[in-house]
């Protein structure tokens, strides 16, 4: 049936959907109820021959791209283009009407970064940012950052890019990794979408692989049952790896104040309100893990309430940077003002714990044992270890509990119990103030 102008004005939606041949390659698609859509569709393959991938091409709606015998003329004549075009170039048939876009055509990926990198700069915590340009720059070195792209169009070929570049991350082990660099793969280019600078079906990481992370052994962090806490007591206690002093001090305040090592390495004395007798971390510190619209708000700073044994390692921590803005200052370091927060990790190392014990991995000990032994509810127990679970969702906003005498009466109970498993607060109290604390029973 030849098809003209007037012919499709007469076509009825049918039950099924039916396809009539306009020209070589060119079909006219009426589609079934309910939808009653009639398109223009081009068939053909990629790349070019018997091998090539049959591929359809979306060329025009009825009533909206074609509304007169001369728009149907124009896209008889735009898929002969087309398929020469194709032809000439090589190119992927959907890269065709993207090819009068001067502007996005020369995008390359460094720009799509660049911008990129720009909104999550504004959006996201430094730690976050840095995270993401260490990423990025590792996929520019891999990809070429002068690399167009629509190199990257799903049409074109891009899938198979971001794909083998996730197969060269995982052959090293890294499967989390190439999972994360996908991601940000995607969010790139969902961003460069929204900008109006890619098609946004042409996104080639948009869908996760079937295979992503397969491979990958969750080995998580090792942590320790609570009957073997004395003996990490006693090796803590006798330091046989020659650990500094303020090492040991920030290990035990670590253990003791149940929140995360980045947050204790870079506490500041003056945020110890001594008026109220404990620690207010602001919401935008390290560790903390709040979100960057709540950097600002008082509401989601962290309260860790002094108990007397952590008043202890306070005194003794004083003599030695009480005068300075860190806790634990670190003035040899390169990275950081204050400890680096591995050192806990690689004290333990040294210590001998290494594969059975990680600073993160007490988090788990505290959660335990604070229900099992302690009693306590894990409501109390979550809230101080740091995390803000409570303040999630459409009540969260309307959740403003503390419970800090609660989380008074568990840290009391906990730092006491370390105290009983073995941990020393004498080790760095100079000699003649332990003689007159000799009857502390502490």
């Amino acid at each position: 049936m030849t098809i003209t102008f007037s012919k499709i004005k007469t076509l009825e939606p049918r039950i099924k959907r039916t396809k009539y041949k306009v020209s070589d390659g060119l079909y006219l698609v009426v589609e079934k109820l309910p939808s009653k859509c009639i398109r223009f569709e081009g068939v053909t393959r990629y790349p070019r021959g018997s091998k090539g991938k049959t591929t359809n091409v979306p060329m025009g709606v009825y009533g909206k791209d074609i509304q007169s015998k001369k728009d149907l003329d124009n896209i008889q004549q735009e898929w002969i283009d087309l398929k020469k075009w194709c032809k000439d170039t090589g190119k992927h048939p959907k890269l065709f009407k993207n090819n009068d876009v001067p502007e996005t055509s020369n995008l390359t990926l460094r720009e799509v970064f660049s911008s990129f990198l720009g909104y999550i700069q504004q959006t996201c915590k430094e730690t976050t940012w840095k995270d993401r340009q260490n990423k990025i720059n590792q996929m520019l070195e891999y990809f070429g950052e002068d690399t167009p792209l629509y190199e990257f169009y799903l049409s074109n070929g891009g899938k198979k890019k971001v794909i083998e570049m996730m197969r060269v991350m995982e052959a090293r082990g890294a499967h989390i990794h190439a999972g994360r660099c996908r991601s940000i793969l995607k969010n790139a280019f969902h961003l460069a979408s929204d900008e109006g600078l890619m098609p946004e079906d042409e996104n080639p990481a948009w869908k996760k692989p079937k295979r992503e992370g397969i491979g990958h052994v969750k080995t998580g962090n090792p942590t320790i049952p609570w009957n073997e806490v004395p003996e990490l007591m006693t090796s803590i206690n006798a330091n046989d790896c020659g650990g500094t002093v303020l090492t040991q001090l920030a290990l035990k305040f670590y253990l003791m104040s149940c929140i995360r090592v980045g947050t204790v390495v870079s506490l500041e004395w003056d945020w110890f309100d001594s008026s109220t007798d404990m620690w207010v971390i602001p919401a935008s510190t390290r560790g903390l893990k709040r979100k960057l619209e709540h950097k600002d708000n008082d509401k989601y700073a962290h309260l860790i309430p002094a108990t007397p044994e952590l008043h202890l390692l306070m005194d003794q921590i004083r003599q030695i940077t009480g005068y300075q803005k860190y806790v634990f200052l670190s003035p040899e370091g390169d990275k950081y003002p204050h400890l680096n927060p591995e050192t806990l990790n690689e004290h333990l190392r040294n210590l001998g714990w290494k594969d059975r014990l990680t600073a993160h991995g007490w988090r788990k000990v505290v959660v335990t044992a604070g229900q099992e032994v302690g009693k306590y509810h894990r409501e109390i127990i979550q809230r101080q270890i740091g995390h803000a679970d409570h303040k999630k969702g459409a009540i969260g906003d309307y959740d403003e509990t503390q419970f800090l005498q609660d989380r008074k009466e568990f840290l009391t109970w906990w730092t006491k119990e370390l105290v009983n498993q073995g941990m020393s607060m004498r080790s760095f109290i100079p000699i003649e103030a332990e003689v007159k604390d000799d009857k502390s029973g502490i």
